[in-house]
């Protein structure tokens, strides 16, 4: 240790509270929610719900529900602390003492949280990030106040022990004053957290340790309202890999430590959720996916090992990261992705499997398998395009998968059919014809020329090598009499469902 003799005594420098202007600026929604959601597993909560809360379809409140172990009131005004540690377990997700107020700070400018440890009396908590930036004051919410949200909580979850999450004065939505922008925005940012929570727990929720739930609902209306689940998609969910070779595990040694890559390899052609990922094509997420406590925090990216290429979308490597992070992975306060430190870059490329095999070896094995997959693609036969009426993303997938004909194709349109019919076809025009009767059932935001793009697809698939052949033969109108009695039982059916529910 070197001794200094220029030091004249030492000072503590208390932290300013403008930094709390800074926190959070890397959030988006969906991580800072999944976030919360950490706080939630670690507080042992088995529900979770997360309420996007809407006035004139605008989102004015978001609401995160639990029915952990809840908080007393010093527990409280801890987790309201910036910074403050808890004496983290290594189970926990939590890890370094901002996420409650990082998160929410990075879209909404009022923090309240209401807790109840079911024997203690509830307790309620809240922060503004104006006052908060100036002197970290947090105010302290009335007995009465807690008590009732205690209680309207418990009917949410069915437990009295639990916290609740509030986010007001929001930053993040949507300001203009187009209806139908205000609802795609909405729809739009709940399938990005419905994904992003889906792949991020996706452990926990197949396991049963965890179910998370959604709801977008009117803020008047939304006390009695329940969410809809949120699906696991796994992002190794495939059902047979590309390669027989695969997954097969290479052990990376930094020093002492070693660390497992499970290597995967997707199947060629592979289109199916947990590939997708966020609506998003599977080549957007090869590389490494790291967990911690069953927790995804890496989906994706080679972190400066191996570059990202079209040939090697179908691998995917998973990393048991609990023990490396902290010493060769360093996490983000978002937990959205980790930085790989240079030990462990190296050991990486290094790494090799017991039968020999290396990390070079297994990427030209991916790529080898997208290869022979691609040049599968050829032996399909052209199909006739889809015209008017279609989605021009039908059009677009169609090109990307097989090819077009050249000459003709078929269109769609809603007309007056017999009740019980769903569909028909004008053979020698070229054209489905859909029953209008159903067209409110099966396109609740119809009436434009591509709704229903769902029913119309499947309809279009069933039917398009009758409209490419020369001739509507005896064996193509018996296929059409079939598909027309089943179809349209189904959609009657439906049309009664939907019917009854709105009487």
């Amino acid at each position: 240790m070197t001794v200094t003799t220029d030091v004249e005594d030492t000072i503590r420098l208390e932290p300013a509270a403008g930094l709390v202007k800074s926190l959070g600026s890397h959030y988006s929604l969906e991580s800072a929610l999944a976030d919360l959601v950490d706080n939630c597993v670690d507080a042992k909560a088995r529900h979770v719900s997360v309420r996007l809360l809407t006035t004139e379809d605008k989102l004015v409140q978001v609401e995160v529900v639990d029915d952990g172990t809840g908080m007393a009131g010093n527990t409280a005004d801890a987790a309201m602390t910036l910074g403050y540690q808890r004496a983290y377990s290594t189970d926990d997700l939590g890890h370094y003492g901002v996420g409650l107020k990082a998160a929410s700070f990075s879209h909404a400018d009022t923090l309240t949280l209401w807790s109840s440890t079911g024997d203690e009396v509830p307790v309620g908590r809240r922060i503004r990030r104006a006052d908060f930036s100036r002197d970290f004051a947090c105010e302290r919410l009335t007995t009465r106040s807690a008590t009732i949200e205690r209680n309207k909580r418990k009917h949410q979850t069915g437990s009295a022990a639990g916290t609740t999450v509030v986010w007001s004065d929001l930053r993040s939505s949507y300001d203009g004053s187009n209806t139908e922008e205000a609802r795609t925005w909405i729809a739009q940012a709940e399938l990005r957290i419905r994904s992003h929570l889906g792949v991020a727990f996706h452990r926990l929720i197949s396991s049963g340790a965890l179910t998370l739930s959604i709801l977008v609902d009117d803020i008047d209306q939304a006390d009695d309202a329940v969410g809809t689940p949120v699906r696991a998609v796994d992002p190794f969910g495939y059902a047979q890999s590309g390669n027989p070779d695969y997954p097969k595990t290479l052990i990376a040694r930094v020093g002492s430590q070693s660390v497992g890559l499970r290597c995967h390899i997707w199947p060629g052609k592979a289109d199916i959720p947990g590939f997708r990922i966020s609506g998003k094509a599977g080549d957007a997420f090869q590389g490494f996916y790291v967990y911690r406590n069953d927790r995804l925090l890496q989906v994706g990216g080679w972190s400066d090992v191996a570059n990202t290429s079209k040939q090697r979308q179908l691998a995917r490597v998973l990393i048991e990261g609990s023990e490396a992070i902290g010493s060769l992975l360093t996490m983000n306060p978002e937990k959205a992705g980790l930085r790989f430190e240079p030990p462990f870059r190296q050991a990486l490329v290094k790494s090799v499997a017991s039968d020999g095999t290396t990390f070079d070896q297994y990427l030209e094995a991916a790529e080898s398998t997208y290869k022979e997959a691609h040049r599968k693609v050829s032996k399909r036969y052209p199909v006739i395009a889809p015209g008017r009426g279609f989605s021009p993303d039908l059009t677009k997938t169609l090109k990307a998968e097989t090819s077009l004909r050249r000459s003709g194709s078929v269109s769609v349109k809603w007309t007056r059919l017999p009740s019980g019919g769903l569909f028909d076809i004008d053979f020698q025009k070229k054209e489905i014809l859909l029953n209008r009767k159903y067209r409110s059932t099966l396109s609740p935001g119809g009436g434009s020329l591509n709704d229903a793009p769902l029913v119309k697809t499947l309809i279009f698939l069933l039917t398009h090598e009758i409209f490419e052949g020369l001739a509507f033969g005896s064996k193509d109108k018996d296929n059409i009499a079939l598909w027309r009695a089943v179809l349209g039982s189904a959609a009657e059916t439906e049309f009664r469902m939907r019917s009854a529910k709105e009487n």
